[in-house]
């Protein structure tokens, strides 16, 4: 669609709803950016609670309760004390706004307020936000627009190009099928050979043990844990509310649930090895298979894999590697909601698999691309 002759997608927030549920306090554990313009307001009146930031790129940012915990001005009924002033990024949130050959708006599904069915039109949420900044992210479109054109002639060049529109297409089609394992691990197999892939058309010939792909999945899954710090790692707001933070330590799982002020509070540990890597069940399927349709449609998706694949010198097909990041993802999903499934005694019936991706959302919207998130 085109709004004030901006090409913009708004197809992820068709049908949702938006509510703050004022107890979760999800979004306040992000450590806000302060732009430019809001900095002066902050320095006044609040010179204490705000820091410098250098890395990626220097910025000021609110500062954290315990420098890892929710920000400084969350109060103890989880109630932000600046609401009437709080920062562009915080009163953005859910919504993500993403620059690539388009500007897309994005939705985090960690976000419990948008899986239910009252609440604001997330879709005109998203066309004002658009609306509002459209000097802004006509400029910040004509950036990244140069990056994926460049991006796009050395693909064409190294002779392992194809159109994302071709790639998302096949992906559609297919994802009905990736609700085997087995399935997801023969396009998993395919990515990784030397010739241009086709998605399969079923699972026939090798047939993958299920104990080497949880291992392998867990060995993955293991990976996204690691984090340098309390504040990197993964949070899982779960249904009481309560800030679960999971960490690899030493081959285990060390769960911790965060407080108010920003001190955890240990849990328990969790051997990942009994961690079993459940696949939807019941309405979970849908839930799951939807949230493909989702990964397939983000432009950050896509843009993740082009990182990729600039990553490695442009030696992978486009094909290979926007396949296999789809097959990972899938993986990725059922491994953090076969986790939450464990430590909860659930399967991945639709609470199991909702949550899973509530788990894992944020995460996802987290990777690296060669766009941008405005």
């Amino acid at each position: 669609m085109s709004i004030q002759n901006l090409d913009v997608d708004l197809s992820e927030l068709e049908g949702k709803m938006f509510t703050c549920y004022e107890e979760c306090g999800l979004c306040c554990l992000c450590q806000a950016e302060v732009l430019p313009e809001e900095v002066p307001f902050f320095k006044k009146n609040y010179p204490k609670n705000i820091v410098q930031k250098t890395e990626p790129h220097r910025y000021t940012a609110l500062a954290l309760k315990n420098k890892e915990g929710p920000c400084i001005f969350l109060a103890p009924n989880r109630r932000c004390t600046i609401y009437n002033n709080r920062p562009h990024y915080c009163r953005q949130f859910p919504f993500h706004l993403y620059s690539g050959d388009r500007i897309q708006v994005e939705l985090d599904l960690s976000c419990r307020g948008v899986w239910g069915k009252t609440g604001e039109d997330a879709l005109v949420v998203g066309a004002n936000m658009v609306s509002d900044h459209i000097d802004e992210l006509r400029e910040y479109l004509a950036q990244s627009k140069e990056v994926y054109q460049e991006f796009e002639v050395n693909c064409k060049d190294a002779g392992t190009y194809r159109s994302p529109d071709y790639l998302r297409k096949k992906v559609k089609e297919k994802i009905p099928q990736m609700i085997s394992l087995q399935y997801i691990a023969k396009i998993l197999d395919m990515s990784c050979e030397d010739e241009e892939m086709e998605l399969p058309d079923d699972v026939e010939g090798r047939e993958y043990s299920k104990k080497d792909l949880e291992i392998s999945t867990m060995e993955t899954g293991m990976e996204s844990l690691i984090a340098e710090d309390i504040y990197s790692a993964p949070i899982y707001c779960d249904p009481l509310n309560r800030w679960n933070v999971f960490m690899a330590e030493d081959n285990e799982i060390e769960w911790a649930i965060m407080g108010d002020d920003g001190v955890l509070t240990p849990a328990g540990k969790i051997d990942p090895q009994r961690v079993e890597l459940l696949s939807p069940e019941g309405d979970g399927v849908q839930i799951f298979l939807d949230y493909l349709n989702t990964l397939n449609n983000r432009d950050s998706s896509m843009g993740y894999t082009y990182y990729l694949v600039d990553d490695y010198g442009y030696e992978d097909y486009l094909a290979n590697a926007y396949y296999g990041m789809i097959a990972t993802s899938a993986l990725d999903v059922l491994w953090r909601a076969s986790l939450i499934a464990h430590i909860n005694g659930w399967k991945l019936d639709a609470r199991g698999m909702r949550e899973g991706i509530i788990a894992y959302d944020m995460d996802r919207l987290d990777a690296p691309t060669i766009g941008a998130f405005l």
